[in-house]
């Protein structure tokens, strides 16, 4: 079966995919298992997990797309944060005086 992977903005950015692959309804981003295919893991699952994603069906990626009531909850694995935030708060890199 073909599955989607769900993963945040900041995910597909760093893997250069971020104009290229459909956006959910809350901002986030769905790849496809071809994206993941170079992270560890035996099963499209465990790639996923690897991004901080989640796989899901077609049927629940189209739902996805058009807004559902309860979207499904991805997260940013610290690799894939931009380096002025970490765990949603900026970093200043100002040099002190």
């Amino acid at each position: 079966m073909a599955f989607y992977i769900k993963v945040t903005k900041q995910v597909a950015d760093k893997l250069g995919l971020i104009e290229i692959r459909n956006k959910t309804a809350d901002g986030n981003v769905l790849l496809w298992q071809a994206d993941v295919a170079k992270f560890e893991g035996d099963m499209v699952f465990d790639r996923a997990k690897a991004v901080g994603g989640i796989c899901l069906t077609p049927q629940e990626a189209k739902a996805e797309i058009d807004g559902p009531e309860n979207p499904v909850d991805v997260n940013t694995p610290d690799e894939y944060k931009s380096d002025d935030v970490i765990d949603g708060e900026e970093v200043s890199n100002e040099c002190s005086k």
